[in-house]
């Protein structure tokens, strides 16, 4: 039986159309400006607004529409989701949107939201969109801890640091960016970390699937799991770096209890049981890519004949060659060029 979800309910409308950089493919949602609200939306602004999705806890939806639908170049500001966790003791903030004045806008928010500063950072993996901003957080010697896993550290710096920004990075990140590094990182990326925030835990996930290193945030005393980029909700998935079979065991794993609620990196907050055809159409690439492949198809070739069916809603593209590149994505692997 084919899966519902929130989005086949919903109407998106055309993508904004094909100008530079990254953000300029979004497409739109029926609610302008916006995708479908989850929980009590405490702030707004043109670029992103927050959703209290349980006590001391709120996840960050970027929109980056204009009413009519057109881009809006504030949304550079955010361009990604994240949030904010809140403890006796800490208060973490998620990702460091693209730009620093996402960032600095999300610093202030979880001042206002908890009364205490930001003091830890999470970064979910080393895409431009989740570490461009990060420069927004810092307050001189008492800016917060910044958490990502060695593989993100590592790529972050192969990928952004000025002069050695690789072609690839600078298509990703342009306008170039001058990312803030890391200050804490986790060397064991087979085991889950725990941090105590004072009178509340959080457990960090190390995953892969999207990149090559993905951090996922489990929220203990509450049915919340920040996903980062692992999940997306209404728009089609980014495969630029993905490493597409550990992407899909990823999703089943954070989606395995339906009713939590699961920020997603990109796209609206929704329950695990509202996102089931996600999971259905990461698998339904699979199975055409690897028929594409096994008929001796090029990445266009195959992505030329793929289409999303009826059932599985409607996921609208960030760029017009996203399903080639989930094609090239699953070539790759298939030809042994990934692990």
């Amino acid at each position: 039986m084919p899966s519902k979800s929130i989005f086949s309910r919903r109407n998106f409308i055309a993508a904004a159309g094909a100008s530079a950089g990254v953000a300029s493919m979004l497409g739109a949602s029926a609610r302008a400006n916006s995708f479908p609200t989850f929980g009590k939306v405490v702030e707004e602004q043109p670029f992103a607004r927050i959703e209290e999705v349980g006590p001391g806890i709120w996840g960050v939806v970027s929109t980056p529409l204009k009413p009519d639908g057109s881009f809006n170049p504030a949304a550079v500001a955010t361009l990604c989701n994240g949030g904010i966790i809140a403890g006796e003791d800490k208060v973490v903030a998620i990702d460091g949107s693209f730009r620093p004045e996402g960032a600095a806008w999300l610093a202030a928010q979880a001042l206002r939201l908890t009364g205490k500063p930001v003091t830890d950072v999470i970064v979910t993996h080393f895409h431009a969109d989740h570490t461009g901003g990060l420069a927004g957080y810092q307050n001189g010697a008492a800016g917060p801890e910044i958490i990502a896993t060695a593989t993100t550290n590592q790529l972050v710096y192969d990928r952004y640091a000025g002069a050695k920004q690789t072609p690839e990075g600078a298509q990703f990140a342009r306008p170039a960016i001058r990312p803030v590094m890391p200050t804490r990182i986790i060397t064991d990326e087979a085991s889950i970390l725990t941090m105590d925030l004072g009178g509340r835990t959080i457990r960090l996930h190390p995953l892969k699937g999207h990149t090559p290193s993905d951090l996922a945030i489990v929220v203990d005393d509450a049915p919340v799991i920040f996903a980062g980029d692992l999940v997306w909700a209404g728009l089609f998935h980014n495969y630029v770096d993905a490493i597409p079979s550990h992407l899909t065991t990823s999703v089943e794993h954070l989606l395995a209890d339906p009713k939590r609620t699961i920020v997603t990196g990109h796209g609206a907050i929704a329950n695990a049981g509202e996102l089931s055809n996600y999971l259905d159409l990461l698998r339904l690439v699979e199975e055409k890519a690897r028929g594409s492949y096994e008929a001796g198809k090029t990445p266009a070739e195959g992505a030329k004949d793929f289409i999303v069916p009826a059932s599985l809603g409607t996921w609208q593209l960030f760029n017009p060659r996203y399903y080639e590149t989930a094609f090239e994505a699953w070539r790759r692997e298939l030809a042994g060029e990934t692990s």
